[in-house]
């Protein structure tokens, strides 16, 4: 029989299948058909019982056909954590242990219980918690916990209120999907002030990356503050910036906090630099109304 052509998303499906569902697709349709919380939408079911049959048809398994080298090193990476994670409930003493990889294996919308006695046993939990965010693994939807695990460490890391973990929670932004990158911002800025003045710093830093990028975002959920807006003022003053397109609006959006005539008075001027499109002119313009 002539192999069949597998696109990218079939890949994901097999790769998928191999490090949650022991290469069974008959397990994985079944999880998929009552909705389980670790579906990838991508995933057409259909499709997936596409390629069940067309493996059964040809007799062979099409991970072992069509998956890279790298990629089967990535299931297996996934399966050992798996394994690590079933290896901790044999330290009964261990309860902090346990409950980390209850936090991981849930298959509820949240793991309310678990979270509830992780944030009572702070003195324990903290460093486990700090290695779990800081694990690039946890934000993969390949491995345990399907991307999901990074958003209720950061939710009992908020509740602990630990200052040491803001820069922990900043480098956890931009890994994965927008619900996630939410619930860690709202986590982040329950720190207040502390938390306000390691995003500023942030903000400020050159040359430009991401950085500024997640910490004007973060900042952007602050009620109007006018030292955030200070700041933001004056970074749209430097020559660079007008170039990073994803952080000037959020710089912009920032300066509705300011109070003082004079400052406001230089974001009027602003106008008159070259290079805004009509968009950013509007926005800056929506702002200057509202004052």
């Amino acid at each position: 029989m002539r192999m069949p052509l597998l696109d990218a998303i079939d890949i994901e499906i097999l790769m998928h299948r191999d490090a949650h569902f022991g290469g069974n697709f008959d397990i994985m349709l079944e999880y998929y058909e009552n909705d389980g919380i670790g579906v990838m939408y991508d995933f057409d079911i259909k499709r997936i019982k596409e390629l069940k049959e067309i493996q059964n048809k040809i007799g062979e398994n099409l991970a072992l056909k069509f998956l890279s080298e790298s990629a089967i090193e990535r299931i297996v990476e996934s399966q050992n954590v798996y394994k690590k994670l079933r290896d901790s409930y044999s330290a009964p003493s261990n309860r902090t242990l346990a409950l980390i990889s209850d936090l991981i294996l849930s298959e509820e919308e949240e793991p309310e219980k678990e979270m509830a006695e992780l944030i009572a046993n702070a003195s324990e939990s903290y460093k486990p918690l700090i290695r779990l965010i800081d694990s690039d693994n946890f934000y993969d939807p390949l491995f345990p916990g399907y991307g999901r695990s990074p958003m209720f460490v950061a939710i009992c890391l908020s509740e602990i209120g630990n200052p040491d973990a803001i820069p922990h929670l900043f480098n956890a932004i931009g890994r994965e999907d927008f619900e996630i990158d939410e619930e860690i911002i709202f986590a982040l800025i329950s720190f207040g002030s502390a938390a306000k003045d390691f995003l500023l710093k942030r903000l400020i830093t050159k040359p430009f990356s991401k950085d500024n990028e997640y910490a004007a975002i973060a900042l952007s959920t602050f009620p109007l503050d006018e030292e955030i807006a200070i700041f933001s003022l004056g970074i749209l003053f430097k020559e660079d910036a007008l170039m990073q397109e994803s952080l000037f609006p959020y710089l912009i959006y920032a300066c509705e906090g300011l109070k003082k005539t004079e400052d406001r008075q230089i974001f009027c001027n602003l106008l008159k630099k070259e290079g805004l499109n009509d968009f950013l002119k509007n926005e800056m313009k929506s702002i200057i109304k509202s004052w």
